[in-house]
């Protein structure tokens, strides 16, 4: 076998594998994300960006978005026009929070309070820390990002949604969590 044919052998079972263990690390931030749906949020009390402290408590009778995301990923900066237009369409029994993972992934403080001002997002950001992130996916996988949960008016998370989300996806999963 020539050089070129074992360069390209083995170049081509790199990609395999690199798309292999992507596959199964997917799959299994998936599961996780699964694992939270039809159980009651957790308790919290984590501040925003602008000092006040969050906790579920705030959240009662009403639905609530959880958009997980952070700095330096690509797929929250595409789903962040998104994310905004959602800001201004929610309804009065509908609580949106941008979470913010970046605290947890020991980024720079800089960073952070850079990629806020970036985002411009106008409902509060809170700052996650690990225990609020494990409760939902674990903090592990923090840098899985954007992740979407949407709980119902009891506190109940119905649905997961891991990638990047279109304004519809989420008022769909809104809509069905009445």
């Amino acid at each position: 076998m020539s050089r070129r044919t074992v360069f390209s052998l083995v170049l081509l079972l790199l990609v395999a594998a690199w798309f292999l263990v992507t596959g199964l690390v997917r799959a299994h931030v998936n599961d996780l994300i699964q694992e939270s749906v039809g159980k009651h949020m957790p308790d919290f009390s984590l501040a925003d960006h602008s000092g006040r402290v969050w906790t579920a408590a705030d959240l009662k009778g009403k639905r609530a978005v959880l958009h997980f995301f952070r700095s330096r990923c690509h797929s929250c900066d595409v789903e962040a026009p998104a994310m905004l237009e959602l800001e201004g369409k929610l309804s009065e029994d509908t609580v949106l929070l941008h979470v913010m993972t970046d605290a947890v992934l020991d980024f720079p403080a800089e960073l952070t309070t850079e990629t806020i001002a970036k985002k411009n997002f106008q409902r509060p950001v809170l700052l996650a820390d690990a225990k609020f992130v494990d409760a939902f996916h674990q903090v592990k996988w923090s840098n899985v990002t954007p992740i979407t949960y949407v709980v119902d008016a009891a506190g109940v998370i119905r649905f997961g949604l891991r990638g990047a989300q279109t304004r519809g996806a989420i008022e769909e999963a809104l809509a069905a969590a009445r």
